[in-house]
């Protein structure tokens, strides 16, 4: 497997996905997307693996996604503008993603350091475990964003903490996440990594067959709570937020200068 952005190792039973863009503190262009798709199919297939690590090289797990060109901002090959039709398209291929490594029948813990905001805070919301260092950081400081992840947010924090970050842009440090149920726990950040690798080693242990049914209970019940529903919903919002952006009140100058601080 040949991965550009994208360092996969497997130990014990055990793969660590490393998204590997440290100058661009692993802000999520074309390629680190792609590359951590191949990653976890990688990882899903290898009867190896049992368990999976994601983390990121470098000063921070993930700052967002790269504006500087990415699926998430980057009018789609082959057209000059957005329109309904492929704005959707694009973003529904961004909801398959996200839905793809929520569904890995293996247990995916997140090791977070650093900044993770915005697609980063997605990412670690998409494992069924996160462990963070206590100085990291998690938010959604860009623009009036996080529409197509809003449920996410809101299935994690609630509707009234998931409008408070996100409408007020509010970045909080670790301790305060694992508070409001963001992650799971807050560490020191000399025993991250030793920690991360104690909860992997254990669910290593685990029957992989009761971790598998386990997982598929819990998606399956997420579906029947509309998941996949709310997903569709929320696409087509910001679908409808990219054609004209003039007109939506959605400051893009100001959202991508916000993140490009924070990647920069």
């Amino acid at each position: 497997m040949n991965l550009e952005t994208v360092i996969y190792e497997v130990k014990d039973n055990i793969a660590r996905i490393t998204m590997n863009r440290p100058d661009k503190r692993n802000a999520l262009n074309h390629a680190l997307w792609d590359d951590l798709i191949a990653a976890f199919d990688q990882a899903e297939n290898d009867r190896e693996v049992r368990v999976v690590i994601l983390c990121g090289a470098g000063p921070a797990f993930c700052s967002g996604w790269d504006l500087r060109g990415s699926y998430y901002v980057s009018v789609p090959e082959g057209y000059d503008e957005w329109t309904n039709s492929n704005a959707l398209g694009a973003l529904r291929s961004i909801s398959e993603r996200y839905l793809r490594i929520m569904n890995l029948p293996k247990p995916v813990i997140a090791q977070v350091h650093g900044y993770c905001l915005a697609a980063g805070c997605y990412l670690e919301m998409l494992c069924d475990i996160a462990i963070a260092a206590e100085d990291a950081l998690f938010g959604h400081p860009v623009g009036r964003g996080g529409v197509d992840s809003m449920p996410l947010w809101i299935t994690y924090l609630g509707p009234r903490k998931a409008k408070e970050l996100l409408l007020t842009q509010q970045i909080i440090g670790a301790k305060e996440a694992e508070r409001i149920g963001l992650i799971n726990r807050a560490v020191p950040a000399d025993k991250l990594e030793e920690e991360v690798w104690k909860m992997a080693q254990g669910l290593a242990e685990a029957a992989p067959d009761s971790i598998a049914i386990q997982k598929e209970a819990f998606n399956t019940h997420a579906e029947i709570m509309g998941r996949g529903a709310l997903f569709a919903y929320h696409r087509q919002l910001n679908a409808l937020g990219r054609v004209g952006r003039s007109g939506t009140g959605l400051d893009l100058e100001t959202s991508r200068r916000r993140t490009r601080e924070q990647q920069t």
